[in-house]
Formats: structure tokens, C-alpha cells, sequence
């Protein structure tokens, strides 16, 4: 009932917002209309992405579009009105099949996709569970695309908190202390340093599991972990805690050359980016890629402690949101087509920092606080939304009113519960979720 009451009112909301946003929206489109600004010229190149719920799918698709290239965007069913089916910068919208219904139809529909249209590029904008069917799918393109994606051992392997720590210790940079846990008894039967906290992390991405960041031991601890799925076919992380500034940074690489890289804030839900300049981090960085030597987009996740050691706490092969950080760049687009040793693009100072106008809202109403309040409407008032363009209004629209509403609706339906509404990566968090 709670659930059901939760999505009637979040429905009735997002529904009146469409009414008045729509005012804005039409505006954009009625000054685009008259607007002189001319196309660019065709580069020959066409561009195949997935992800197209996610708002780092359209950055790219912006990005791409400016640089002369045909898009194509590749969603699932349940995200077929997400809103960068109706930006300017895409040629065609093609839904695929789900990964949990049939991963091999799903490869194969990636590949006919590359047949029909002589896809050049093949760029996944990857959910944690597709990244490694992208990977599957990599050696079934044709010859005449470029998948920009690592190959599957290495998705695995940077995939898996526990294996990615062990491979950065091979590499000579610091890592967390990290055990593979197997087995309730396992993880019950160890002698912890009193001296010393961990996490205990669920290897294969949960939406759900991996807000939990209560320490162990803590009271209750033993009863809480006999709850948890854990066996040999469903292994968890218990990795040391560290306490210092959590960062992330993104990365694009051709053969561990480092052409693209942003570092900023992070935290457990992140959806606010701004460029910080961490040498520490980016030297880190730039080791790993060139060490790993491989073609994709690698996104990491550090805390830098006191003394200024710099830690890595997991590591994602896939985009990461801060790409929004591009939007007044789209040249970073150069950095998916060939290597380069001399050149990293980095965002520019005008880039300022983006954010997301229905999480900023949200927080504005629950903050209960003048002072947070204040500094809510500033980091509004001067930054950027990350979907919105008066260029390519409708992503913004589509997105939040009929992208959100439409898999709400889904749910009831369905008879499926969620816990939060992500419009960054434009859908719900549900339990068991990707």
C-alpha cells in the first residue's frame, strides 16, 4: 500500500511539473525553430550507443552529433520514452531485447544493429550488467567497427572489488586489504584487528546492498550478515574501511593511453560534478591505464586518507556520469576515435559544475535548514542542468515526465517496489535491479 500510495503521489507530482516545464520547453523549441545555426557537416562516422536512459548516454550522443557523426541509441523495452530518444542529436532509436530475458539475443541484436546501419563505432554506455554482455558481444562485430570496450576477462576482472585490489597491488599502487567471503560461516568466523573496520560489499552490483555502509563489527553485525545472500555463487568483498575525501574520477583509453580523464566529489549517490585538480589521484590513474594497457572507459572510486594516500575503493569499466562535465565540449569526442600521447582532454574551466534540477528540488524541500537551502538555490542558480539544453529542449521533458511516470505506472502494474528515483541514470531503484 505504502508503495502504491508512494507512486500515485510521485505520478500526480512529476505530471503537474510536466504542465509547467512544457511552457519552457516549447519557448526553447519555437526559438530553435528560427534559429540560423547550421548542421554539422557529416564525418562519416556512425555511432552505436547503449544505455540511452542514462543522461552520460545523451552527453555522448550531444557530443558525437556536433562532431559530425550519426548517432544511433540502443535502450530496452521499459526505457523506450527516456528522453535521449527525442534529442536532436540522435538519428535512430532501436529497442532491444533485455539482458535478464535472453543476454545472447541482446548480443546478437547489438551486432545486427552494426550490420544494418555500418556502425564504425560501437561506444557501450554500460548499466553494471550489460557491461560484461558488451563485452560478450565485442569479438561478434564486424570487422568495419571499432568497439571501444575492454574485453571480457578484463570487465570481470575490474569488475570484482576483490580481483581489482589484488591486480593494483600487482601494479605496484596502494590498495585496500580485501577478503573474498564465500560463506555466512566465513565471514562469522573471523578474528577482527580491534584496531581496524571493514565494508562488506556485495561483488556484483546491487542498488539496494550498496548504500549499506555500516562497518564491521558494529552491534548486531553477526545477525545482519546471517540475512545476506551470501555462497560461493553469490561472493561478497570484506575490504578495509577507509576514512579520508572520496573521490571518482573517469577515464577514456586507447591501448593505456590516457585521452580523456575527469576527477570529482563523490559519495555513495553522487549526482553533482565539478572538476577537482588531485595530482595524487591522476598519477594513480594514468599508472593503472597505462599498466592495464587496454581500449575502454574505466571509472574509479578513492578515498584519499589524512597523510594524503590515495586508495582505491573499487573500480567500474563502463562511463561514468561525470562526462556531463563535456557539455560545453564536445571536441572530447575526439578522444573515442584514435589515441593519443599528447593529448588529454580535461574539462575546461567554463564547465563550472552540473547537476540535476529534480534531486536539488527534493533536497530543497526535506533540507529543513535556511543555510542549506540557501546554498541549494546558488549551486541551482550557478551551475548546470545536466539534461537540459535550449538547443535540444526535449530530453529534459521526456525524461522526468514520461520516462519516470511511465515506469512508475510499469511497477504498479507489476506489483514491483522501489526505493528511490534516479533521474540521472533516468529510472527507478528497485531491489535485484541493475
Amino acid at each position: 500500500m505504502i508503495n502504491f500510495i508512494k507512486s500515485i503521489l510521485v505520478i500526480f507530482i512529476l505530471l503537474i511539473g510536466g504542465l509547467l516545464t512544457l511552457v519552457v520547453v516549447v519557448c526553447a523549441q519555437i526559438l530553435l525553430f528560427f534559429s540560423t545555426e547550421k548542421a554539422p557537416k557529416h564525418s562519416g562516422r556512425t555511432i552505436l550507443l547503449t544505455g540511452g536512459k542514462m543522461t552520460k548516454c545523451l552527453q555522448l550522443a550531444r557530443m558525437f552529433h556536433t562532431m559530425g557523426d550519426r548517432v544511433i541509441v540502443a535502450e530496452t523495452a521499459l526505457y523506450r520514452w527516456c528522453g535521449t530518444r527525442f534529442s536532436n542529436s540522435v538519428d535512430n532509436f532501436i529497442v532491444i531485447p533485455k539482458i535478464e530475458d535472453n543476454g545472447e539475443a541482446y548480443c546478437q541484436s547489438l551486432v545486427s544493429i552494426a550490420q544494418r546501419y555500418n556502425v564504425t563505432h560501437f561506444i557501450p554506455v554500460a548499466s553494471p550488467k550489460s557491461a560484461f554482455y558488451d563485452a560478450i558481444a565485442k569479438p561478434m562485430f564486424p570487422d568495419t567497427t571499432k568497439v571501444f570496450h575492454f574485453d571480457e576477462d578484463i570487465v570481470q576482472q575490474l569488475d570484482d572489488k576483490h580481483q581489482f585490489a589484488q591486480l593494483a597491488t600487482q601494479f605496484g599502487l596502494a590498495a585496500p586489504e580485501s577478503y573474498l567471503i564465500e560463506s555466512q560461516d566465513q565471514l562469522l568466523s573471523m578474528a577482527f584487528d580491534g584496531n581496524k573496520k571493514y565494508i562488506l560489499k556485495k561483488i556484483e552490483y546491487d542498488p539496494v546492498y550498496r548504500l549499506d555502509l555500516r562497518t564491521i563489527p558494529h552491534a548486531g553485525w553477526k545477525d545482519r550478515v546471517r540475512n545476506l545472500p551470501i555462497s560461493p555463487n553469490d561472493t561478497w568483498v570484506l575490504q578495509e574501511y577507509i576514512e579520508g575525501k572520496e573521490i571518482c574520477t573517469h577515464t577514456t583509453t586507447i591501448d593505456g593511453n590516457v585521452n580523456l580523464y575527469i576527477c570529482c566529489d563523490s559519495s555513495p549517490f553522487q549526482v553533482n560534478y565539478k572538476m577537482l585538480n588531485l595530482p595524487e589521484v591522476e598519477k594513480w590513474v594514468h599508472s593503472f591505464v597505462r599498466q592495464l594497457g587496454a581500449t575502454g572507459q574505466i571509472s574509479f572510486d578513492f578515498f584519499i586518507k589524512k597523510d594524503g594516500t590515495v586508495i582505491p575503493i573499487e573500480c567500474n569499466p563502463r562511463t561514468h556520469s561525470a562526462i556531463t562535465l563535456f557539455h560545453n565540449q564536445p571536441e572530447g569526442a575526439n578522444a573515442y576515435y584514435k589515441s593519443s600521447k599528447d593529448k588529454t582532454y580535461l574539462p575546461n574551466a567554463e564547465s563550472g559544475h552540473t547537476y540535476w534540477l529534480y534531486h536539488e528540488l527534493y533536497r530543497m524541500l526535506t533540507c529543513g535548514d535556511f543555510k542549506r537551502l540557501s546554498f541549494l538555490i546558488k549551486r541551482v542558480w550557478t551551475g548546470k542542468e545536466a539534461v537540459f539544453q535550449w538547443n535540444d529542449p526535449w530530453p529534459f521533458w521526456f525524461n522526468n515526465h514520461i520516462n519516470i511516470p511511465y515506469q512508475l505506472i510499469e511497477n504498479l502494474l507489476n506489483q514491483v517496489s522501489w526505493t528511490r528515483i534516479d533521474f540521472n541514470i533516468g529510472k527507478l531503484v528497485i531491489p535485484d535491479g541493475d
